[in-house]
């Protein structure tokens, strides 16, 4: 049966508007690496069950190749979080809602624990594709800042590439893990619109999950602004019209006073330190002072934060000491 006119007009142009993955490949810059998600990446790459492992692996290189390729690229580095490690100490910073608290061990692709592994144990010497980069004092996002602002010109020298909206707020040249377009994000950026997706980038994003939050990661945010709930639209209701990290503090601060009254102070300092991509060396827990002004109410909830995470690590290393020596002392035996 032959297709009405309309029908054929209409599936003309919906293949025409269907968004096309990008082909232009640009010319490798030098300096640039492509910096990629690589908790992602196993689960990207790891197929159906019946994938044959051999096939997995040729995934996770041939998805690492496209992407170096498709930003331009001379270097890729895979970003992990290895386990065990303190996920710079976000565990402890939280005490409004556990961290990540809502994450069950939910039906992993077969491949993905051997793509773990695979990861971790990569030797760059013995395939040069891609170097990997394996994080215990923080997360593999927090990697992706360390690059960022290590860069004399991120967005020349430093490609992001992973799907996690948290990187929103790093400059870079933002390649998407899917269609390779690519998102031009200079350094210092307070707000820029995505011109292939819409989407806020800038150090505008972080104000914005500071009133509303981060759901997949489990963190409120400011709950209830002005007595009202305070979603992705009610902040950007509030943040409309700001310019700069100072106008976006004045607002986000107020609605935490409103909200938290003389406790303000400590609770937003609990959620930036959640929120915000540490890119310093030693993933200080105030990190966010690069974009935070500094005022004596912040200065003094950032000292009690960092007093009470250190007493409560010390607290947890003590106990794993002694119970390593118990458990040494059994062996002896």
């Amino acid at each position: 049966m032959q297709k009405p006119a309309w029908l054929e007009k209409a599936a003309k142009l919906a293949a025409e508007t269907k968004p096309q993955a990008r082909v232009i490949v640009p010319e490798v810059v030098s300096e640039r690496t492509v910096h990629v998600d690589g908790d992602y990446l196993a689960y990207r790459c790891a197929g159906s069950d019946e994938c044959p492992p051999g096939i997995a692996r040729k995934n996770v290189r041939d998805k690492v190749d496209a992407l170096r390729e498709m930003s331009g690229a001379r270097r890729a580095l895979v970003h992990l979080s290895m386990p065990g490690g303190n996920k710079g100490e976000r565990y402890l910073i939280a005490t409004i809602k556990p961290y990540q608290g809502q994450r069950t061990h939910s039906k992993r692709p077969a491949n993905w624990d051997m793509l773990r592994a695979y990861l971790e144990t990569h030797d760059p010497k013995l395939n040069p594709a891609f170097a990997v980069a394996r994080w215990s004092d923080r997360e593999a996002d927090d990697g992706f800042a360390v690059a960022s602002y290590g860069a004399r010109d991120p967005s020349h020298e430093c490609a992001i590439a992973s799907p996690d909206k948290d990187m929103r707020m790093l400059a870079g040249l933002h390649i998407d893990f899917h269609d390779y377009t690519l998102t031009i994000v200079p350094k210092g950026t307070y707000e820029l619109l995505g011109p292939y997706n819409g989407l806020v980038y800038g150090h505008k994003w972080f104000w914005l999950q500071t009133l509303m939050g981060d759901t997949a990661d489990h963190i409120p945010g400011l709950p209830k602004a002005e007595g009202k709930l305070c979603g992705e639209k009610t902040a950007e209701k509030y943040l409309k019209g700001t310019t700069c990290n100072e106008e976006a503090f004045e607002v986000v601060s107020r609605l935490y006073e409103g909200t938290y009254g003389d406790e303000w102070a400590d609770r937003f300092v609990e959620q930036a330190a959640l929120l915000w991509l540490r890119g310093g060396d030693k993933a200080l827990l105030h990190d966010f002072i690069r974009v935070v002004p500094l005022t004596p109410e912040i200065e003094a909830a950032a000292k009690r934060l960092n007093k009470r995470v250190r007493i409560q690590r010390a607290e947890i290393d003590s106990i794993t000491a002694k119970a390593h020596a118990a458990e040494a002392e059994e062996g002896a035996a």
